[in-house]
């Protein structure tokens, strides 16, 4: 029986349409097609032209649709990879772009194995990454909403702070203090104005606190729990930060070694060295972006002095000795690592930056042990 041969296939997707491409390397056949920006019709389309003949690997850049066409793809039987857009090789000098030469261009790489295909999560590690993700965003709407709400209160000259002489805001007291406030104005339209923002804030509060018990109940589930124990016994990392961790990263196990997990992570260092000298400079940035905020902001107590907190001593019962003693020269080596290079005078991001980095290892080295 003859074997098929391999045509590669490299998908532009868009809003309008699909554009595609398709290469044979051992005939030099060249196939284009275009159809409707559907999976259904896609998958028509390729049988239409490759039927039976041949045996499709098909591709596509990581974008708006997510992993849709991907799953589509291989429960129909279908070879389909995700390429990440930013390791595509680019030819210098070339100045004219459109879908079509793309879907030529992804084909022709694909096809001499010069694309490098993403990780692609299960969909429940998906689901557990977007709700988080939407915490996140709801958070930041939350945050500009207060400076929002505090700003109109002054324009409208109502202070909480100097009229009850309270120091801290967003209080219980303070958000119902607000409330009676805004119905003693005299002025409608901006009582009108008041009392929407005010509820809107109420709402998004609803909405955090909502993801915040779904969270933690999937925290406790089978599923996740080990891990996210695990990563509680460090110092810095609490049950959201770690549900954050683990969603982002995947399966830890494909990452060989801690200096792959800072690539793809982006705490790296960049380097231009050349004809004998050695120039490096920040970290590259081109990774997580999530994972790389949230381990700058879990390092923010580095330098503080290497004591278990009440949490941490209640995260640890029942948590096996290895990763005790992970978490334990975590702890320590930031410790140090922070509190030599404040000494030397370097910028205290910096000093979270590099600390973040060496957590990494160690969050690597526990999310190896438990999986």
């Amino acid at each position: 029986m003859l074997l098929k041969k391999i045509v590669y296939v490299g998908i532009d997707v868009d809003d309008t349409a699909f554009h595609g491409a398709g290469v044979v390397l051992e005939t030099g056949e060249f196939f284009e097609f275009r159809c409707k920006p559907d999976h259904g019709v896609l998958r028509k389309k390729l049988n239409d032209i490759f039927g039976d003949r041949y045996t499709v690997h098909l591709c596509y850049e990581a974008c708006y649709i997510g992993y849709s066409l991907y799953r589509f793809l291989r429960k129909s039987g279908i070879h389909c990879d995700i390429i990440a857009p930013s390791l595509i090789p680019v030819k210098t000098g070339a100045r004219v772009k459109t879908d079509r030469l793309d879907a030529a261009k992804l084909a022709e790489y694909y096809a001499r194995d010069l694309l490098t295909p993403i990780y692609v999560p299960d969909e429940t590690d998906e689901e557990v990454r977007d709700i988080l993700r939407s915490r996140n965003f709801l958070v930041k709407q939350r945050k500009m909403l207060k400076t929002h709400i505090l700003s109109a209160y002054r324009r409208y000259e109502i202070n909480f702070l100097e009229e009850t002489g309270s120091k801290t805001t967003w209080t219980d007291r303070h958000i119902s203090w607000l409330k009676k406030r805004v119905k003693t104005l005299q002025r409608p339209l901006c009582q009108i104005d008041l009392e929407l923002l005010l509820a809107q804030y109420t709402n998004l509060s609803e909405s955090i606190e909502k993801l915040d018990a779904s969270i933690s109940r999937i925290a406790d589930g089978e599923r996740y729990k080990k891990s996210k124990d695990a990563l509680n016994s460090f110092r810095g990392i609490d049950t959201l930060s770690a549900m954050t961790i683990i969603a982002e990263l995947g399966d830890i196990r494909r990452f060989a070694h801690p200096r792959q997990l800072a690539g793809y992570v982006g705490l790296d260092v960049a380097e231009y060295s050349s004809g004998g000298k050695e120039h490096k400079k920040g970290i590259t940035k081109t990774g997580n972006k999530h994972v790389r905020t949230l381990l700058t902001e879990c390092c923010q107590t580095a330098s503080n002095p290497p004591i278990l907190s009440k949490r941490i001593k209640q995260s640890r019962a029942g948590q096996s000795g290895e990763v005790i003693d992970i978490a334990d020269r975590c702890m320590n080596r930031l410790h140090k690592k922070s509190v030599r290079m404040l000494y030397a005078g370097k910028h205290k991001n910096k000093i979270k930056t590099a600390c973040a980095r060496e957590m990494l290892g160690f969050i690597w080295e526990a999310l190896k042990l438990v999986a």
